[in-house]
């Protein structure tokens, strides 16, 4: 774990050099509704979803169009993306469902259960059972780049698809420009990997050091203002669980990223969000509307990677007006 990972630097990483359909272990079990049209009047509330041998923990908070969220793969609890999002509530029914591993869902079983893939068919076994034959869904960072795999894959299961924050390629020459562009993160990062390297740490306390690092730390440095950022991310971070285990599992299956050329087989309307400030460069992030046939690009001037928590009042007006159009 010395090593520093070029996914953590731009809070993006996560990667496949070719995508991975879900295995037949990993596939949703049937729905236990019919699919139909999205409904606006899912009940509020906590559940549990019992599925091909596991549980999946969602919630449902909120009114209106349904939106539906691809979690983080690195190890984010529902709470963190909640703490994102909350204030559309008055605006969207939201969902946010727990990685394996995490929250309310299932523990790990297998290695395969910290991965991308199987938050992808977790993802469609939320859909399912709630009856949405088409959603729309939404990825910040590295559910962002997840979401492209998704919607490349299954294009017919989504009514649009929202990119926060997400590249469509992460690569080395990425890494080689963090460094560059920000040496003192740099090495405030391998300081830290080098700490949760100590064979005396289990996953616990590893998490516990991980977690403070990022919100007290590392988070701050991806927001345009950093000074003033700490209080608010911690509000928003705060009840989240993080897992070092997860992100370690990231680091290590996807050491790169490329879905540049299963961009052409998203046609549905997609919006792509990118931060003037972020780690991660607009015209990077740009590069995935361009490869995107119905995208729209959306630059948050006053942003870094936190664009729903830095310019709320916009953030909930864009997406209100993409998704008004986008069926």
């Amino acid at each position: 774990m010395s090593r520093p990972s070029a996914w953590i630097l731009a809070l993006a990483a996560l990667a496949l050099s070719t995508a991975c359909a879900p295995s037949a272990e990993d596939a949703p079990a049937p729905a236990s509704e019919a699919a139909g049209s999205a409904p606006e009047g899912l009940a509020n509330g906590s559940f549990d979803l019992a599925v091909a041998g596991r549980t999946i923990h969602y919630e449902v908070h909120g009114s209106g169009p349904v939106v539906l969220h691809l979690t983080n793969s690195w190890g984010l609890s529902l709470e963190g993306l909640r703490g994102l999002y909350r204030p559309l509530e008055a605006d969207f029914t939201m969902v946010y469902f727990d990685p394996r591993g995490m929250g309310g869902s299932s523990p790990v079983v297998e290695e395969s259960d910290l991965g991308m893939e199987a938050v992808r068919a977790d993802f469609h076994a939320v859909r399912e059972h709630l009856g949405l034959e088409k959603v729309h869904a939404i990825g910040w960072s590295n559910g962002a780049m997840n979401l492209a795999l998704l919607a490349a894959e299954r294009p017919e299961t989504l009514r649009s698809a929202t990119f926060v924050h997400g590249v469509a390629s992460f690569g080395a020459e990425d890494m080689q420009r963090f460094a560059a562009e920000r040496p003192e993160l740099m090495q405030r990062w391998i300081a830290m990997q080098q700490e949760l390297a100590a064979p005396e740490l289990g996953w616990p306390e590893r998490t516990d050091r991980m977690k403070a690092f990022w919100i007290e730390e590392y988070f701050p440095e991806m927001m345009a203002d950093p000074q003033t950022s700490a209080t608010r991310l911690w509000e928003i971070f705060r009840a989240a669980q993080f897992s070092a285990r997860h992100a370690d599992y990231t680091d290590r299956a996807y050491p790169s990223f490329d879905a540049r050329d299963r961009l052409a087989a998203i046609t549905v309307p997609a919006l792509v969000i990118a931060g003037a400030a972020d780690l991660m460069p607009p015209e990077k992030v740009k590069q995935l509307a361009d490869g995107l046939p119905r995208a729209r690009f959306v630059l948050f001037e006053r942003s870094g990677h936190f664009a729903p928590v830095e310019e709320p009042d916009r953030f909930r007006q864009v997406l209100l007006e993409f998704l008004a159009t986008a069926g």
